[in-house]
C-alpha cells in the first residue's frame, strides 16, 4: 500500500508544472545539510530522526528497510559514515512533499578506519512533518 501512495505522489510532484516558492527548495537543502552532519557526527544513530516514522530506504538489491525500529538497527550495524555529499540534481516542491534527484557519496567508517567512498544517484522524497520539519520518506539509491 506504501509504494502506491509513493509512486502516485512521485507522478503528481514530476507532472507539476508550477514554480515551487523560493522557500521550498532552500528549506529542502536545510534538510538535506542536517541529514549530511547527522550521518557524519558523532551519535551513529542521530540520522534515524531525519527520517519519517514510516520512511522507507532502498539501497541496490537490497530489501526495502520500512520504519525508524528498523533504520535504527541499520543505524547500530552500519555505525558512523565519513565524506558524505549529496548533490542535488532536480527538485520539485509541492505543498508537503519534495522530490529530489541526488548524486553523491559516502564513506563507511570514520578517520584511517574509513572504507574508500561509495558513488550513487538516487531519489529522495521528503516530507513535512505536522511539526513543520522536512525528513526523508522514501530513499532509493543505485552504485554509481
Amino acid at each position: 500500500m506504501k509504494a502506491p501512495l509513493a509512486i502516485a505522489a512521485l507522478a503528481a510532484l514530476a507532472a507539476c508544472a508550477r514554480a515551487a516558492p523560493a522557500e521550498g527548495p532552500a528549506e529542502i537543502r536545510a534538510a538535506e545539510a542536517r541529514l549530511v552532519a547527522h550521518l557524519q557526527g558523532d551519535d551513529p544513530l542521530a540520522w534515524v530522526g531525519d527520517y519519517t516514522a514510516d520512511a522507507v530506504f532502498q539501497e541496490g538489491a537490497d530489501a526495502p528497510v520500512s520504519g525508524r525500529a528498523a533504520l535504527t538497527e541499520v543505524a547500530k550495524q552500519l555505525g558512523g559514515l565519513s565524506h558524505v555529499q549529496l548533490v542535488p540534481l532536480r527538485t520539485l516542491v509541492q505543498g508537503n512533499l519534495a522530490y529530489v534527484q541526488v548524486r553523491g557519496q559516502y564513506a563507511v567508517g570514520q578517520g584511517a578506519a574509513a572504507q574508500p567512498p561509495h558513488a550513487f544517484r538516487g531519489v529522495m522524497i521528503w516530507r513535512r512533518d505536522s511539526d513543520g520539519v522536512w525528513r526523508m520518506l522514501h530513499e532509493m539509491l543505485a552504485a554509481e
